[in-house]
């Protein structure tokens, strides 16, 4: 499925300014895929809800992640950036004869944690005494011949061409092989490897939280489930995963909101209470400030055409 639509200037605490770039975004079932396309000069910002790989196809773009130095983003370059980062980007360069053209791939956040998963079990059956976890504040620039290993381009021709019941399949598989090039490329920058032995109670939280999405837990009855006291879960928690407890079970939920919201029909108001949500209100204001719409647009927008059937 795909949609076009012009993206905006925005500004923190402020109003949209006005239309600056054309976007052209193409649907499967655990991801996106979109092509920018820029010929006015202007200053933005971009928050994904889940990690993006993005490749600069023309112009050029000064940009910055989170706290980092801006830096040039030139014809070739690709990027990865975790959810949840600020992203800067100075589209200063781009005129009519001259447009910036970027492409970009979201990633939903269980595809990347699942081949992390894979990841460690491997290790722990080869007698490892590590884990690796994403570095939530991280982001990585790859150039030359490292940003071709990824094949962006080539998974955005999946995204755009003919679609039938095998195309999310090759879509993931694509998706799937070109993480794991980035990870092995990588790894220094993106990952934190952790003793097995030091980080079960804060996967024991994270574990409670997915486990109970239908319910709030307390901040005290996580602590007990880390065996550590609140304050020093704040700290270990924010230290492995980037954010509060809180606010990673929000993140959870939203994910999969949008995962049930692809692949069902259920309604907006069983769905917000299955999520532990107070009320189907409460529950598209979360989802719209996550994923910048409604949990209805969302739907239909990515539910796959009637002639579209899963296996």
């Amino acid at each position: 499925m795909t949609s076009q639509s012009m993206s905006m200037v925005n500004r923190p605490n402020t109003e949209v300014e006005k239309l600056v770039e054309y976007r052209t975004a193409h649907y499967a079932s655990t991801s996106e895929g979109a092509h920018y396309y820029t010929n006015t000069p202007a200053q933005v910002q971009f928050c994904f809800s889940n990690p993006i790989l993005c490749q600069l196809v023309s112009g050029k773009k000064v940009m910055s992640v989170g706290t980092s130095q801006p830096f040039e983003f030139l014809p070739g370059d690709a990027m990865f950036v975790s959810a949840g980062q600020l992203i800067d980007i100075d589209l200063s360069a781009a005129n009519a004869e001259q447009p910036i053209e970027c492409l970009c791939v979201e990633i939903d956040n269980e595809r990347l944690e699942s081949i992390l998963g894979r990841l460690n079990e491997k290790i722990s059956m080869g007698g490892g005494g590590q884990s690796f976890s994403l570095d939530t504040q991280s982001f990585s620039v790859l150039r030359g011949e490292p940003a071709e290993a990824l094949s962006i381009p080539s998974l955005m021709r999946l995204f755009a061409g003919d679609r039938d019941i095998f195309s999310d399949l090759r879509i993931d598989a694509k998706i799937d092989d070109a993480l794991v090039n980035l990870l092995q490329q990588q790894r220094q920058e993106l990952l934190i490897a952790t003793a097995e032995d030091q980080d079960t109670g804060i996967h024991a939280v994270a574990r409670a939280i997915r486990n109970n999405l239908h319910r709030h837990i307390s901040i005290s009855d996580l602590a007990k489930v880390a065996s550590m006291s609140e304050t020093s879960l704040h700290r270990q928690f924010r230290k492995h995963f980037g954010t509060t407890p809180s606010r990673f079970a929000n993140q959870v939920r939203i994910a999969e909101a949008k995962r049930t919201l692809r692949q069902s029909r259920l309604p907006v108001e069983q769905l917000a209470f299955e999520l532990g949500f107070s009320d189907a209100s409460h529950f598209s204001r979360v989802f719209r400030k996550t994923a910048g719409e409604s949990p209805a647009e969302y739907r239909k927008r990515r539910q796959k055409p009637p002639n579209m059937i899963d296996w």
